[in-house]
């Protein structure tokens, strides 16, 4: 029996390692005739001169833009098969400027108020520091892009207990209707379509498989007032 679960596990590694190397190449040998094409378009449109029809210009922007979203897609592919390396990325953080640092790194915070409030003993802890930036900065972006108000509000909580940090990061946007809620951790699925907002929908899925790597888990709920909350735990030991 244990002779069999161990070649189960040496199978599966051997599937995750293929795994890993299939999507390193592809997104990489895909990126170059992906840029090349955008390099045409722009060409094309030097070529063209100034006297030229909105409609083609029309047309060559939409194609340079599904060209980087495609690009964007392969980014997410290649993140998400990278989530297993922790290689140099345990180190101190302290959890007041990295949420500060990842409301800053934002682009598009213009007309959002934050409400941050910490129950924290120590603010500073050894972790996994860009995992733990990333989900925190993927829910933020969330909150903000799907946001369907001119002024918007985002909360964010921070609660310290024995094992682990309980992070909370709601709105008062226009919430996750109750038939796809399900589906919203799946890759590449957005609420909004891809026309309306412009996403990979894939932070989600890539914040979700984070924490099973270190031990958390991801959570949604509406709010009282229709908006979003996700709420996550992180271990204080990780055991990796």
């Amino acid at each position: 029996m244990k002779e069999l679960k161990s070649n189960y596990e040496e199978e599966l590694n051997a599937l995750k390692k293929e795994y890993e190397e299939f999507v390193y190449i592809v997104s990489h040998d895909i990126k170059t005739p992906m840029r090349a094409i955008v390099n045409i378009a722009n060409w094309i449109e030097d070529d063209l001169g100034s006297n030229v029809d909105q409609d083609i210009l029309d047309n060559f922007s939409l194609l340079k833009n599904r060209v980087g979203r495609l690009e964007n897609m392969m980014n997410a592919l290649l993140e998400i098969s990278r989530i297993n390396s922790t290689k140099m990325e345990v180190y101190e953080v302290n959890i007041p400027k990295l949420v500060n640092d990842c409301v800053e790194m934002l682009d598009n915070r213009s007309n959002v108020e934050f409400h941050i409030a910490y129950h924290i003993k120590d603010e500073k802890c050894i972790t996994l520091g860009k995992k733990l930036e990333k989900v925190v900065f993927s829910l933020l972006d969330n909150a903000i892009r799907f946001h369907d108000k001119e002024k918007k509000n985002v909360t964010i909580e921070v609660i310290e207990n024995d094992i682990d940090y309980i992070f909370s990061i709601s709105d008062d946007g226009p919430g996750i209707p109750e038939e796809v809620q399900d589906k919203i951790f799946s890759i590449f699925y957005t609420v909004n379509s891809k026309d309306v907002v412009d996403t990979t929908g894939a932070g989600l899925t890539i914040s979700n498989r984070i924490l099973k790597v270190v031990g958390g888990t991801l959570e949604y709920a509406p709010t009282i007032n229709k908006g979003s909350l996700f709420k996550f735990n992180w271990p204080k030991t990780i055991s990796r």
